[in-house]
This record gives C-alpha cells, sequence and structure tokens, in this order.
C-alpha cells in the first residue's frame, strides 16, 4: 500500500506543478515571441496592471520584467510606464514612500519627453499618495496641476475628476466653502456630459458639505437628485448613503420621523448588498439618534454595534494589507529552446493511473488465493 501513496503523490505533485507553471509559462513564451523589448514591455505592463487587485504577488513580478526591458530600450516613455505600476503596488502596499520614489522618477521621465496624458496620470498618484502623507499642500498643487493639463489636454472627463478630488482634499481639511465651489464644478462638469456617476458622486459630497456647514434643507434637496441620479445608472446599492445623509439632515431639523424612515430605507438596502461601511454610518447615527430622543437602550445597542463593527472593519483593512502584499526579488527570463513542446502531463497521468489500477488488480489477486488457501 506504500507503493500506491507513493504514486498517488507523484500524481498531485506533477498536476500541481502543470497547474501553477501554465499561466506564467506561456506569458514567457509570448513574450520570447515578440521581435522588440518595447512589445515586452506593453505585455508585462497590461498583464501586471489587469492583475494589480487579483494577485499583487505576480502583478509585481510582471512589472519587475516589464521595468527590466523597458530599461534594455533605453527608452524613457516606457521607464517611465513601468515605474509608474510599481509606484501604483507599493502604494496599495502601503509602502508609501517607496510608492513615492517611483512616481517621481515616472514624472521626471515624462516631463523628459513632454508625455502630458502620462505627466497628469502622474500628478494624480502623486496628489493622492501626498494626502494620505497629509503633505496636503503638495497634494492640492499635484491635483492643480493635473487640472490644468487635463484642460490643456481639452480631456473634459478627467478635468470632472479633478475637481472632485480637489473638492474631497479641501473636505477633509474642513475648508468647506472652498471644497463646496469644486463639487459644484464637478457637478457642472458632469451634467454636461450626462455622467451619472460623476452627478450622483458630487451631489453625495455637496450634500455631506450642506449637513457640515448647517444647510439640512439644500443637503435634502441634493440627496433626493443623487439619489435620482443613482437611479438613471442603475446603483441601487450606493443610494444607502444618500438615504443616511437625508436621516442626518432631518436629524439637524429635529424631524424624528423623517430620520427613522431614512435610516429604515436604508438599512433595508444596506442588508440587501451587505454595505458594511454603510452600516457602520447607520448605527453611528441611530445611536446619536436615539441618545437625542434620550431612548439610553437603544442608544446603548447601536453605540456598542457601532465599536464592534469598526473593530472588526479595522482588522478586516489589516487582513487587506497583508493581501496586497508581496516578496521583492530578481527576475529573469529563461529561454524556451523548444516553443513547441510541453510536458506530456496528460499521457503521464494515463500512464501512472494504468499502473494503479494494474496494482490493485494484483493487490486483489494474491489477497484472493491466499482467502482460497
Amino acid at each position: 500500500m506504500n507503493c500506491l501513496k507513493a504514486l498517488l503523490s507523484l500524481i498531485f505533485i506533477l498536476n500541481l506543478l502543470n497547474g501553477s507553471a501554465y499561466v506564467p509559462d506561456s506569458l514567457l513564451l509570448v513574450s520570447q515571441s515578440l521581435n522588440s523589448d518595447t512589445g515586452r514591455v506593453n505585455l508585462f505592463y497590461k498583464e501586471g496592471f489587469n492583475n494589480r487587485t487579483i494577485d499583487p504577488q505576480y502583478s509585481f513580478d510582471c512589472a519587475s520584467l516589464a521595468l527590466q526591458f523597458a530599461n534594455k530600450t533605453g527608452l524613457p516613455f516606457y521607464i517611465a510606464k513601468a515605474n509608474s505600476l510599481l509606484g501604483v503596488l507599493y502604494f496599495r502596499k502601503h509602502a508609501h514612500y517607496k510608492a513615492l520614489v517611483y512616481h517621481k522618477d515616472a514624472l521626471r521621465l515624462r516631463l523628459l519627453v513632454n508625455d502630458k496624458r502620462g505627466i497628469a496620470i502622474t500628478q494624480i498618484n502623486l496628489a493622492n499618495l501626498y494626502s494620505e502623507l497629509k503633505y496636503y499642500t503638495l497634494s492640492e498643487s499635484a491635483y492643480l496641476n493635473a487640472l490644468n493639463i487635463n484642460n490643456e489636454l481639452n480631456d473634459v472627463k478627467q478635468v470632472g475628476v479633478c475637481y472632485l478630488n480637489l473638492g474631497v482634499l479641501h473636505a477633509d481639511l474642513k475648508n468647506y466653502s472652498v471644497a463646496e465651489g469644486y463639487f459644484n464644478k464637478s457637478l457642472a462638469n458632469a451634467r454636461n456630459r450626462y455622467d451619472y456617476e460623476l452627478e450622483a458622486m458630487s451631489l453625495n459630497n455637496l450634500s455631506v458639505i450642506n449637513i457640515e456647514s448647517n444647510k439640512p434643507e439644500q443637503a435634502i434637496a441634493n440627496c433626493i437628485n443623487s439619489i435620482k441620479a443613482k437611479s438613471l445608472m442603475d446603483n441601487e446599492m450606493e443610494m444607502a448613503d444618500s438615504y443616511l445623509n437625508l436621516a442626518l439632515a432631518y436629524f439637524k431639523l429635529n424631524d424624528a420621523q423623517n430620520v427613522l424612515k431614512n435610516l429604515r430605507i436604508a438599512d433595508s438596502i444596506i442588508f440587501k448588498y451587505d454595505y458594511t461601511s454603510a452600516k457602520l454610518n447607520s448605527l453611528k447615527i441611530s445611536a446619536d439618534f436615539y441618545k437625542k430622543e434620550k431612548n439610553f437602550e437603544a442608544a446603548f445597542v447601536n453605540l456598542s454595534n457601532y465599536l464592534l463593527l469598526k473593530d472588526s472593519l479595522e482588522i478586516m483593512e489589516k487582513e487587506i494589507y497583508i493581501e496586497n502584499d508581496f516578496v521583492e526579488g530578481e527576475h529573469t527570463l529563461t529561454p524556451v529552446k523548444n516553443k513547441n513542446y510541453r510536458f506530456p502531463y496528460l499521457y503521464l497521468n494515463v500512464l501512472i493511473a494504468a499502473l494503479v489500477l494494474t496494482f490493485i488488480l494484483i493487490f486483489l489477486n494474491i489477497n484472493g488465493k491466499e482467502r482460497e488457501g
């Protein structure tokens, strides 16, 4: 029976090798069939970019190979492209200062060849990084640089996104009047292009600013319009955010009936889509509402659930950091001598299966003779 176990183990190991080697080998074969290193950069960049959220290690390996071939070309455009992807991966890994090095190098190279579209992308990447690092002046400067370039390129969609990003930045800094101005610009941009997603986001952000600025009536109007925009793009899940903002606005107006009505609608959507971050906000609003209503038991239950969920989300966030991790190392291509040759795993499996079957038949035959004797 030990022989049988050994054979089954061999089948398992060989199939593991086949499964884990197939995709990378096929990619390497494709890369070796290309006539230029620039083609290899594009191949590995695309593969790395498409897998950045699915498989960070594989994405990093592809990005490293893209940089390797980009350096061989000596062309700033391609080196910047590879550096940009590595910067994105390090940002997701929360290695912010390392990401900063790659994005700064990408910006330097893109400025060298006057790649304006690439410069705008890198400026936004840098702005996001500076914001995470709390370098808010640098973040605003980078967003404004991106805005100016996109205006120059007449990239109206990206202009709207820049307005939204600048609004969020100033909202975080509690510069509410400045933030409101940017959100109104992103809203006008969205409506001119019938971009319902940007319209809904702008309106939702405006409602938050209205609540913080003690303008609940304006917040209600913006929330209702945000819900209409979300319905046009069939985005029911994010309607929960607008209903929660409506609850907050009515809370400011001391309208208990409408607070509860909108909380119920929001909670039904949250339950349907398992929208965890919105559930956290719902519990906090409910706790504050019941405290104000002097229903201390309900306030305590909601606050306890809020703190419990908040702790759970913090644990989940740490797990996400781990999922975005990858190991750095050397990445080289091993030449494949025969591109049409692949190890015949299928035939080997059939052969081993036949051997196992023969072994079992022999074993059963021997046992049968022993019983007869």
